[in-house]
């Protein structure tokens, strides 16, 4: 059972232990989204799409983050 612990899952791998799981821009891009979600709910959408291929899982990951971001900028928050 998985514990937090590094090489537990790729998510907590990348926000809490501040390791390289995808590379670049995916790994910042998921530390960009963890400012804009609460850590579970950034865990349950990311769950379904992590083993997806790089290319495609760096596409959803923009724009997701390009959601957010325009998402908190129409509600008054600096992003």
């Amino acid at each position: 059972m998985p514990n937090g612990s590094p090489g537990d899952d790729p998510i907590i791998d990348v926000i809490r232990h501040g390791l390289t799981v995808y590379g670049e821009p995916i790994d910042t891009q998921l530390r960009e989204l963890s400012k804009l979600l609460a850590f579970s709910r950034l865990q349950d959408w990311f769950w379904p799409i992590r083993d997806l291929p790089q290319t495609k899982l760096q596409t959803i990951v923009a724009r997701k983050l390009a959601e957010l971001k325009r998402d908190a900028r129409d509600r008054g928050w600096e992003v």
